[in-house]
């Protein structure tokens, strides 16, 4: 009787430890399988598309066309099929004269050319925002030059969007024009409508680029963005004080980004993961993100591709912001400090006299003897930044004080506005601005001013008004090309 009740203890203990093992490899499996399952439940059977924008050109910006190519590469790299990726960039920074690495591009220190393999269906002239929204929309008529390849998905398809370049409250520039709030907005509500997508994620990088959607961007459209800066700062370039005798390689947002994407199982990271990773290490500015949070809940990999991706030499390619080179720069004074570090670096009679033309264009200054004397530092900055855009801030309070001449400018100069409340009379000015006064691809600094026409705009004071007074006070403009 004894053994017998031995015998069903233990016939009783081998089931149960079975079970157990059934039960926990049940759960394994399922943990294994649960992103596939989620993604046949969220997206079915539908393509990733993916588009790449650099919206700037010119050796100093080196570090958009950079972050693009190297976007490029990882998104191929997990998996998302070239016919579906679409890339804008102006082209002008690999075989550009002053590159000692032609036909080489590198976003880290140390590591490989980002530019090789990169196809490229917008360059030059044909980089602008109207040919980006047509691609983003799959308008193909509305499309000139390049190759012709826009977005063609479906409300079963999920898009990737990642634009870099400089920005303003309510504006992100391209070589040629810029793209303003309303413009973006309008085309992503008008996508959400027709149907044009299942999900979509956009990445920007550039100055206030939280101003693009902060209190714009509907929650209910399925778009989710994430920003390099809030409303009112600065994004900055990383990798400035490289050994490579090149500009700023990266930006500092989109290095860690795309860092992260190359090393990680994308299959397992959700975009809020991705999000808090990439927060804490952009120390420079304040990521954001804007539209349906929810969306943050998904895996990177519907987005940027479900392969896991190889990664070779880790150590030298995968550089984060905090390596050993990671000087960084607010994006508005790149364009001084890579000259001044020129500048200290020059060895040669021939090497100063390139720098002192460069000078010249910027500040006007016919004698430059001061590129000499050991005073060359306190007195590059004192020029550099006391000229032009000392003039550029006077004539922005002259304006101002046409339009309300009865009232303080210093309101309408000093109070930076969050958010722009009347999208339409900034449409409006921002556009008559960029045509009547300063050329915002031209004079990139003058983005640093944009909120001052979301304050007037803010304020009740109609565009009519605004761009009447830019008429009469434009006429006189004295100083262009101001960086």
């Amino acid at each position: 009787m004894h053994s017998l009740k031995m015998l069903l203890i233990y016939v009783a203990i081998a089931f149960l430890a079975s079970t157990s093992v059934y039960c926990f490899n049940l759960k394994h499996s399922r943990a294994e399988n649960i992103h596939e399952e989620l993604s046949e439940k969220l997206h079915g059977s539908g393509k990733t598309w993916v588009v790449l924008v650099a919206g700037s050109n010119s050796w100093y910006n080196y570090r958009h066309q950079s972050d693009i190519c190297h976007a490029y590469h990882v998104v191929r790299s997990h998996g998302v099929p070239k016919e579906n990726i679409i890339t804008m960039m102006y082209d002008d920074i690999a075989y550009n004269k002053e590159n000692p690495y032609p036909g080489k591009i590198y976003n880290v220190p140390g590591g490989k050319d980002v530019y090789a393999g990169v196809e490229i269906d917008y360059s030059g002239i044909h980089v602008t925002p109207e040919n980006f929204l047509a691609v983003l929309s799959g308008n193909k008529t509305a499309v000139k030059g390049g190759s012709s390849k826009v977005v063609e998905s479906t409300h079963y398809d999920h898009i990737f969007v990642y634009f870099t370049d400089h920005g303003g409250v309510g504006v992100v520039c391209f070589p040629d024009s810029m793209l303003t709030v309303k413009d973006l907005n309008d085309v992503l509500k008008r996508m959400h409508k027709l149907k044009k997508f299942g999900r979509l994620v956009f990445y920007m990088e550039a100055c206030e680029s939280g101003s693009m959607f902060a209190k714009v961007l509907p929650k209910n459209i399925d778009v989710y963005a994430v920003t390099a800066a809030n409303s009112h700062e600065s994004s900055w370039g990383c990798y400035c004080d490289n050994k490579m005798k090149l500009p700023c390689l990266g930006d500092c947002f989109s290095i860690n980004w795309i860092v992260n994407s190359e090393k990680e199982d994308l299959s397992r990271e959700t975009l809020a993961s991705q999000f808090e990773i990439v927060k804490q290490k952009t120390n420079t500015s304040h990521v954001m993100h804007y539209g349906d949070l929810k969306i943050a809940q998904d895996y990177v990999a519907y987005y940027l591709g479900d392969k896991r991706a190889v990664i070779k030499n880790p150590d030298d390619d995968l550089m984060t912001v905090e390596s050993k080179e990671s000087i960084s720069w607010p994006s508005r004074e790149i364009y001084f400090r890579i000259l001044e570090r020129q500048l200290n670096e020059a060895e040669t009679q021939a090497e100063r006299r390139v720098l002192r033309h460069k000078i010249q264009k910027l500040t006007m200054i016919s004698h430059l003897r001061f590129y000499f004397f050991s005073k060359l530092k306190l007195e590059f900055q004192t020029y550099l930044t006391s000229k032009k855009r000392s003039y550029l801030e006077t004539f922005m309070k002259s304006l101002v004080w046409t339009i309300v001449p009865h009232q303080s400018y210093s309101h309408f100069m000093h109070s930076s506005s969050p958010t722009i409340n009347s999208l339409n009379c900034f449409d409006n000015v921002i556009k008559a601005f960029h045509q009547m006064c300063f050329h915002f691809g031209q004079n990139p600094y003058i983005l640093k001013y944009t909120y001052v026409f979301a304050n007037l705009c803010n304020a009740g004071i109609d565009s009519e008004t605004i761009i009447g007074a830019m008429f009469n006070t434009c006429k006189n403009i004295k100083i262009r090309g101001i960086l």
